[in-house]
This record gives C-alpha cells, sequence and structure tokens, in this order.
C-alpha cells in the first residue's frame, strides 16, 4: 500500500519538473525582402490630416517576399504635398497580408523626393518598421528600408523593401 501513495508523488515531481524546462518561444529573426507594387485609390473612414496641402492618401497593391510568400498590400498615410514628407495621422495604417489572412503591421515617415531613376517621377527611401501582425506573425518586430519608385503617370509606386523580420515561433 505505501508504494500505491507514493507513485503519484513521483509521478507529480516528475510533471512538475518536466514543465519547467519548457522555454519561452523565442523571436526568429528572418531576412525580409518584398518586391511590390502599389495604386492609389480613395480613402477609407475619416480623411483628416490636417489642412491641406497635407492630405490622406491611400495605396493598394500586391506582390511577393520571402517570409510572405505572395500577399497584398494596403496603406494610408498623411502626405504633405508642398514638402513631401510622409507620416502617420488619425486614419493612418499599413499592412501586407499573406495568402492565409495573416497580416503584418508596418509604419513608415519619410519624404518623397523628385527621382534621380530616368524611368521615374519620385522616389523615397526611408527606414519603415514591423508593429506586430495576426495569425503567425503575432508579436512580429522588425525594421528595413524602403526603395520605392512612383511614376505621375500611371499612379503606380514600384517597391523593393528589405529589412528584418522577428517572428515567435
Amino acid at each position: 500500500m505505501k508504494v500505491l501513495k507514493i507513485i503519484p508523488i513521483y509521478l507529480l515531481v516528475i510533471i512538475l519538473f518536466i514543465s519547467c524546462d519548457k522555454e519561452d518561444p523565442q523571436p526568429q529573426s528572418l531576412p525580409f525582402i518584398l518586391n511590390f507594387f502599389s495604386i492609389g485609390g480613395p480613402v477609407d473612414g475619416d480623411a483628416s490630416c490636417g489642412s491641406p496641402p497635407i492630405v490622406l492618401i491611400k495605396q493598394e497593391g500586391a506582390g511577393s517576399g520571402t517570409v510572405l510568400g505572395d500577399f497584398d498590400f494596403f496603406s494610408q498615410f498623411c502626405n504633405n504635398l508642398a514638402t513631401g514628407e510622409y507620416f502617420g495621422g488619425p486614419s493612418a495604417e499599413g499592412y501586407f497580408t499573406d495568402s492565409n489572412g495573416d497580416r503584418i503591421f508596418i509604419q513608415a515617415s519619410g519624404q518623397v523626393i523628385p527621382s534621380t531613376h530616368p524611368d521615374y517621377d519620385l522616389e523615397f527611401k526611408d527606414p519603415f518598421t514591423i508593429v506586430g501582425g495576426t495569425g503567425r506573425y503575432e508579436g512580429a518586430t522588425g525594421s528595413g528600408m524602403t526603395d520605392s519608385f512612383v511614376k505621375l503617370a500611371t499612379g503606380q509606386t514600384d517597391h523593393i523593401w528589405t529589412g528584418t523580420i522577428n517572428i515567435v515561433k
């Protein structure tokens, strides 16, 4: 009878010991390269960003890249048309959505300037920050640089963004 009382105690100790050995998941740092295009369109929701020449700009597009595979892109941001500066505002948001519907949220600010590339009118090369996500990207962090070129005649912007994403697995 003594043995039957000791076995549950030993099992409890072993279970507690095993459960204490589990480590919290650590972020995995991965290269983040995105090749995509975007085109302007009508804004969603509150379009306030301040007084003109500051306006809310909307961009939607698609592309492919590391980590995400094929994705859709959405962004709304405030843009000072006189200075070219762009930044977040009351209705600002940006994200990439993969084929599973999981999202990576981003923030960026900087300045759109005349392009030195002969095929484009404007460009911006500014830092971006990854500020979370949904699904498999929940808790994602990271950063990188935009490398984007705008054709005013078509309204299309071509992008190659590079950086690092940290994903908890």
